[in-house]
C-alpha cells in the first residue's frame, strides 16, 4: 500500500514570474494601446500613398489615350499606297493585297460608282400634296391653329435646352489647356477628386474627426461653464497661473527675473 501511494504522488509545479516583466505588462496597457494606434496610422498613410500613386498612373494613362484619340488622321501619300499593296509568296503561290475604294473601282471598270440619284419632280409634287392634306387635317376649323405644329415647336424648344445644358457641361469639363501648367492643374484636380472617393481617405477622415471631437470635449470640460457655480467666480477673478517647472503667478515670475 505504501509503495502504491508513493507512486501516485504528483510533484508540485511552481510558476515563477519575472518581476520586471510582470510590472511592465501590468503598467503598459496605455503604452501598447498607443503603439497599436501608431502602427494603424502608419498603415493608413502607406495605403494612402499607394492609392495616390495608382490614381495618378490611371489619370496619366487616360490622358495619353485621350491624346491618341484626338490626334488628326494623316493623309495617305503615294509611298503609303505603294506599301499597302503588299506581295508575298505562300506555298508556291504569289499573293498581292491591294485596298480599293468604290470610286477607284468605278474609274477602272467604267461603272457609275456610288449611288447619287435624285428624286423626280412627280415624287416631290406627290409628297407636297400629301403634306398639305395632313396640315389641313390638323388645323381646327374657324381657327388658324395647327396642333401638330405647336407640339413640334415645344419639342424643339425642349431639345434645344437639353443640348445647351450638355454643351455647358462639356465646356466646363474640356477647359482650354494652353500650357503644361494647366494640364498639371487639371490632373491634380482629378486625382484629388478620385482620392476623396476612396475608402482609405474616408477612414482617415473618420479618425481625424474622432480626434478633433475628443480635443473639443477636453477644451469644453476645461472651461468655466464645466465648473459648478460657486467655483466659477473664484476661478474667474483669480490670478492667471503660468506653467514653468511649477505653477507660479505672473508677479512671482517678474520678481524672479528682477533678482
Amino acid at each position: 500500500m505504501n509503495r502504491a501511494g508513493k507512486r501516485n504522488i504528483k510533484k508540485k509545479l511552481e510558476v515563477v514570474f519575472d518581476p520586471e516583466k510582470r510590472k511592465e505588462f501590468l503598467t503598459g496597457f496605455r503604452k501598447r494601446k498607443n503603439q497599436r494606434r501608431k502602427r494603424a496610422k502608419q498603415q493608413i498613410e502607406r495605403c494612402l500613398k499607394e492609392e495616390r500613386k495608382r490614381i495618378r498612373q490611371e489619370i496619366k494613362e487616360g490622358f495619353t489615350h485621350l491624346k491618341k484619340t484626338f490626334e488628326p488622321l494623316r493623309e495617305l501619300t503615294e509611298e503609303d499606297k505603294i506599301i499597302e499593296s503588299n506581295e508575298y509568296e505562300d506555298n508556291d503561290v504569289q499573293v498581292k493585297i491591294i485596298e480599293l475604294t468604290t470610286s477607284e473601282m468605278a474609274a477602272r471598270r467604267n461603272m457609275l460608282g456610288e449611288n447619287q440619284g435624285c428624286d423626280s419632280e412627280e415624287n416631290t409634287e406627290e409628297a407636297n400634296s400629301e403634306s398639305e392634306s395632313i396640315i389641313e387635317a390638323n388645323i381646327i376649323p374657324g381657327m388658324d391653329y395647327d396642333i401638330v405644329k405647336k407640339n413640334n415647336e415645344e419639342r424643339a424648344e425642349t431639345q434645344s435646352e437639353e443640348t445647351f445644358k450638355k454643351k455647358v457641361k462639356v465646356s466646363n469639363q474640356n477647359t482650354n489647356l494652353e500650357s503644361k501648367r494647366d494640364l498639371d492643374r487639371l490632373k491634380k484636380k482629378k486625382s484629388l477628386k478620385q482620392l476623396k472617393k476612396s475608402k482609405v481617405y474616408k477612414l482617415k477622415e473618420r479618425l481625424e474627426k474622432k480626434m478633433n471631437q475628443k480635443m473639443a470635449r477636453k477644451e469644453r470640460n476645461n472651461t468655466l461653464k464645466s465648473l459648478p457655480k460657486h467655483l466659477r467666480t473664484k476661478r474667474k477673478f483669480e490670478t492667471a497661473l503660468y506653467r514653468k517647472g511649477r505653477l507660479i503667478s505672473q508677479k512671482q515670475l517678474k520678481r524672479k527675473s528682477v533678482k
